[in-house]
């Protein structure tokens, strides 16, 4: 069964950034599993990393939806070999939300940032990596 998406799908909204991450990882070999209750999980084939990946897009509740995937991340943390990532869409609201949550954390907990950006491109910042610059073409009326 399809998921919809009361935003629609266009960028920033979370049927785009859950669009654009499928696209991405099934670029790279992965199994994708996009019908249960986790946003995304996916295998590859190849080298046998998994990904549980919770999507979130703008609403305008962005301070909340941020919060909520994390909660839903912090409730599934159960497995040592396993990437665990929080998905927003690539803007200044979002960003501000992920500068608020320490490296301590990001650490303990194996929690990359996926960055989607208005082409649909994927950035995955991991754990320990700095956020980069913000596109200076990203949409920052948010």
């Amino acid at each position: 069964m399809a998921r919809s998406y009361k935003r629609g799908a266009e960028f920033p909204h979370e049927g785009f950034v859950q669009h654009a991450l499928e696209r991405h990882f099934a670029n790279r070999g992965y199994e994708i599993d996009s019908g249960g209750r986790v946003d995304l999980l996916c295998q590859s084939l190849a080298n046998g990393q998994s990904w549980h990946i919770e999507v979130k897009g703008v609403t305008t509740q962005i301070g909340l939806d941020f919060r909520t995937g994390l909660g839903q991340l912090v409730q599934a943390v159960t497995a040592g070999n396993m990437m665990y990532g929080l998905a927003i869409p690539d803007t200044p609201a979002f960003r501000t939300q992920v500068a608020r949550v320490s490296r301590r954390v990001t650490e303990a907990l194996n929690l990359h940032w996926l960055l989607v950006s208005p082409d649909g491109g994927v950035l995955i910042v991991p754990p320990t990596g700095a956020m980069p610059a913000l596109a200076a073409d990203s949409d920052s009326n948010e």
